[in-house]
């Protein structure tokens, strides 16, 4: 979304001028890609101190509700933060987590099958997630 444009370095985003916006980067996972609960907490919290508006992940686990992080996502959520994740790769209608809390959008994945303008064009792909959290779909 946001890689600088006119540089001279790899692609340019749908928002390529830095005056217009910050990141932050909060890491909630090691490396490999593995991390606790706690761990995306700590770097959400990190996020919303560094004055994050808006948050976006994709990562997850099936079936793992806390309510410690339920409520940790809705005081960045009622502080004025947006929080957006993946709905999930099952392919099914298990709750992933942290798509699955009320105050996170849940983002589930759509295929460009056979193209524009075939019958099956943006259909939800096979193995994105789809439940009663899911409130968008996009590529």
């Amino acid at each position: 979304i946001g890689a600088i444009g006119n540089n001279g370095l790899g692609v340019v985003g749908v928002n390529p001028d830095p005056t217009r916006f910050s990141f932050h980067i909060g890491k909630g996972l090691s490396n490999s890609g593995s991390g606790t609960g706690s761990d995306v907490i700590n770097a959400v919290d990190d996020c919303v101190a560094k004055g994050a508006k808006v948050i976006s992940m994709s990562l997850g686990c099936k079936n793992c509700p806390v309510t410690a992080y339920d409520n940790a996502y809705r005081d960045a959520y009622d502080a004025g933060v947006l929080i957006i994740a993946a709905a999930g790769n099952s392919g099914s209608d298990i709750s992933h987590y942290p798509s699955g809390y009320e105050s996170v959008i849940s983002v589930a994945s759509v295929a460009k099958m056979g193209g524009e303008g075939a019958a099956n064009y943006g259909e939800l792909s096979y193995f994105s997630t789809r439940n009663d959290q899911t409130e968008i779909a996009g590529p």
